[in-house]
């Protein structure tokens, strides 16, 4: 009987780490990744592959099943952000408009803490950081902490009544956002539950100095001193105070998006 030679290994064989293999989850034939959709860095960890970025594309998927992104937020953008109030340009708002822009640009290692009374344009710039940032294929959770909250409760019921879905998964899924974005900080009805919630969450982003973007109406000296101190740190944080008028108030000529 003819016996066949054996396969040599190398850069064609499927032994090889180097082999390529074809895609079977509908990306692209990516020859830079080899269609394994990650990467080894330099340091040995594993990395989406920046030439195909499909990697990328399933964490954008999988935050975004908790977002608070919908409606009117995914129309909000940096362009259609109004910063004239009755015909005058409001330098309060466009100290707003450039802080979130550069935070969208190079959120990394960084902090954005925009505070103030309601109706002044913070979530508007809490959607358009998230959608630029989608937009450009970087995942990002854009969510209020009462939804924050809302998740979590519905974790709990789920792991009580059906076991589908663990109450420290979805913790994890929003303390290890790649970037962070909590709109309405302080909306929430405060309970010791909820005030160890959102101090476990920052806690862990301070500690990791991962990007996060934290919107309130609350001055900052309301909240836990643990957390008041994480969000003022000058080293992390840029901390504007949004002093503009409501927003509800301006002609309604100054209010129509582009």
């Amino acid at each position: 009987m003819r016996q066949t030679a054996e396969p040599a290994l190398g850069s064609d064989s499927l032994s090889s780490p180097d082999a390529h293999i074809k895609p079977t989850d509908g990306g692209p034939d990516c020859q830079y990744c080899h269609n394994r959709r990650y990467l080894l860095d330099d340091a040995g960890n594993l990395k989406p592959c920046p030439q195909c970025g499909v990697a990328q594309s399933w964490k954008v998927r999988a935050v975004d099943a908790y977002s608070s992104r919908s409606g009117a937020a995914l129309k909000q953008t940096f362009y259609n952000f109004k910063t004239v109030f009755k015909g005058v340009t409001d330098d309060m708002l466009v100290d707003c408009l450039q802080a979130a822009e550069e935070f969208a640009e190079h959120p990394d290692e960084h902090w954005l803490v925009l505070w103030g009374e309601r109706g002044n344009g913070k979530s508007h710039l809490c959607a358009a950081v998230a959608n630029h940032l989608i937009a450009t294929g970087r995942p990002a959770l854009f969510i209020s902490m009462p939804d924050l909250l809302s998740a979590l409760r519905q974790a709990m019921d789920l792991q009580v009544n059906t076991e589908q879905e663990s109450y420290s998964g979805r913790m994890m899924a929003f303390k290890t956002a790649p970037v962070l974005i909590i709109d309405d900080l302080g909306a929430e009805s405060r309970s010791d539950w909820s005030d160890s919630v959102l101090f476990e969450v920052l806690d862990y982003r301070y500690r990791n100095q991962m990007p996060t973007m934290i919107v309130t109406n609350c001055a900052l000296d309301a909240f836990d001193p643990r957390v008041t101190s994480r969000l003022q740190d000058t080293l992390l944080s840029t901390v504007i105070e949004n002093r503009a008028p409501d927003f509800r108030q301006r002609p309604a000529q100054e209010r129509v998006n582009h």
